[in-house]
């Protein structure tokens, strides 16, 4: 069976009709890279990431991530040796996510009805 994507309005009041602990719940999966529960949440997962995809932040990644990461490397280099490596590790699960959302319409294709 397939499953339209809803785009626009559409994925709005879809996304809404959602309870919030299941808004929560697909962001979560979507974020870590994993498969979404049924193709209904699977449409709504590709929609979300194709929502947060178009936004400027996302867009400009790199051009605001490293800056950002060797000002806060610097910074933490300076007030303890523990902060770089949590600096580190924060910026390794901004760039994981960012890889995850690039990834859900091939992780949910045979979700959706496309393979």
């Amino acid at each position: 069976m397939s499953f339209p994507i809803p785009e626009g309005d559409a994925f709005v009041a879809a996304w809404n009709a959602l309870e919030r602990r299941d808004r929560r719940r697909v962001r979560r999966l979507i974020h870590l890279g994993r498969r979404l529960a049924d193709g209904r949440e699977a449409a709504l997962g590709v929609a979300y990431a194709r929502f947060r995809r178009g936004r400027l932040r996302w867009r400009l990644f790199w051009l605001w991530f490293i800056p950002g990461m060797l000002a806060a490397l610097l910074a933490a280099s300076r007030i303890h040796p523990v902060l770089v490596g949590v600096v580190l590790a924060l910026g390794a699960q901004a760039a994981f996510a960012r890889r995850s959302l690039s990834r859900v319409e091939r992780i949910n294709a045979a979700m959706l009805g496309d393979g």
